[in-house]
């Protein structure tokens, strides 16, 4: 039977900020019927969970887990230096997009097309799509999705007799109506660096279209491009009119959802972890909120959908990589990701895990329209599906677009820059 064993990395909470600094816990040697796990989740609420879906593997499979993890926010600074280490983790928490390619560029990652083929048909179209890279391989095998999507608040709708927009006319005159009745039509942050991204995302994807906007995150497509242009003064022109809230810099998502909670807006645009914060204030699913698609901009366009797929990668390197791929190919079962999420009561990749184990009952017809989305184009979120570096320009500038729209194109030549920096000039 499997014996699970814990190395935890750097557990204090905080992290010397030059990587030279950093001492990790050295990971015990290889040995037969062994795996080395590593993943991004030091508080017991998400790790229980991780852990009931992988030690079911583990014991029908007979194989020992050694664990190592660290705090969500040191994760991605230590990732590299244990990939870098003579025992490198042999599966690892990561994400399909961006980040798998430049760690397939550095041979820290795995190509999984061999078991791919053998276990896809567990998953629903859109994320078998999201799984497979520009480069026509499969570097992480999925176990949860989280769409991005309009949030909004149905007693102010019901109050000010508005239906969730259908049309990109129809989503102004909302924020129109709003506006004038004194109510912040749309709520966004920028703490983080991050929020912001979503609205990128998705004016780029109603104007230009799934396939442009991979190639943007590819770097095969220009952000000076004429579409990208009008994504953002299309953007421009909704904050000029006043239909977000002030000082974006000082709110995150969660502060975000406190407001969407008191009233004091009625839409935000967030992934579906933010409605953890809505349920535990009082708000009763499908009653006080529910989600709209972002509304259609250029006609005949696909309304694809933007969001993140999690999953687990294989080392490149790791001595037990036969093991690996037997717990990968495991954890892409119902049974292991159901107990995954009903525990964590995050949403399964795998389409055969039943909407009736999410709570509560009231939002599983919600859950019913997520899944119905995977059936449309499904693109991981900017932050995750292109280059690093670029990410990195889009989490600093864009913020502060939210502050100078006037400086659109500013933020363009610099996102530009570093797209032929790291891509070269496609």
């Amino acid at each position: 039977m499997k014996r699970l064993k814990q190395s935890v990395a750097a557990t204090c909470l905080s992290l010397p900020l030059a990587l030279g600094a950093l001492t990790l816990t050295a990971a015990p040697a290889a040995a037969e019927g062994v795996v080395h796990l590593f993943h991004r989740s030091a508080a017991e609420p998400m790790r229980v969970p991780r852990m009931a879906m992988w030690n079911a593997c583990a014991e029908r499979l007979d194989i020992e887990i050694i664990e190592n993890f660290s705090p969500p926010k040191q994760y991605e600074v230590q990732l590299p230096v244990q990939l870098s280490s003579s025992t490198p983790p042999d599966i690892y928490a990561y994400w399909a997009g961006g980040r798998s390619q430049f760690q397939a560029a550095t041979g820290k990652i795995r190509a999984m097309n061999d078991i791919w083929e053998e276990i896809k048909d567990n998953y629903p179209a859109g994320v078998q799509a999201t799984s497979t890279e520009p480069d026509g391989n499969v570097y992480t095998i999925p176990t949860t999705f989280q769409p991005n999507v309009f949030w909004y608040n149905k007693r102010v709708f019901a109050e000010h007799g508005i239906e969730p927009p259908q049309t990109w006319d129809e989503f102004i005159a909302v924020a129109a109506k709003l506006k004038e009745a004194g109510v912040t039509p749309f709520l966004l942050g920028s703490k983080s660096g991050w929020e912001p991204l979503l609205w990128f995302d998705y004016m780029v994807l109603r104007v230009a279209g799934s396939e442009f906007r991979s190639g943007l995150m590819a770097g095969t497509e220009s952000y000076l491009d004429p579409r990208v242009i009008q994504a953002m003064e299309m953007w421009k022109e909704l904050l000029e009119a006043g239909y977000f809230n002030d000082r974006t810099s000082s709110l995150g998502w969660q502060e975000m959802a406190t407001k969407f909670v008191n009233g004091e807006g009625a839409m935000e645009l967030m992934g579906t972890w933010t409605v953890g914060n809505f349920i535990t204030a009082g708000l009763e699913p499908g009653t006080d909120f529910d989600v709209f698609d972002f509304p259609p901009i250029t006609e005949g366009i696909e309304l694809a959908v933007e969001g993140a797929v999690e999953g687990w990668a294989a080392s490149g390197a790791g001595e037990n990589t036969e093991n690996a791929l037997a717990m990968l190919k495991c954890v892409s079962e119902r049974g292991p990701q159901e107990l995954f999420a009903k525990q964590a009561q995050r949403m399964a990749a795998n389409k055969d895990v039943p909407v009736e184990i999410y709570e509560p009952a009231s939002f599983q017809p919600t859950i019913v329209k997520f899944q119905d989305m995977l059936d449309a184009p499904f693109h991981q979120n900017l932050e995750l599906a292109t280059h690093p570096g670029v990410t990195e320009v889009a989490k600093r500038e864009l913020p502060r677009f939210l502050a100078y729209p006037d400086q659109y194109m500013k933020v363009l030549e610099l996102l530009e820059g570093r797209r032929n920096d790291v891509f070269g000039d496609s």
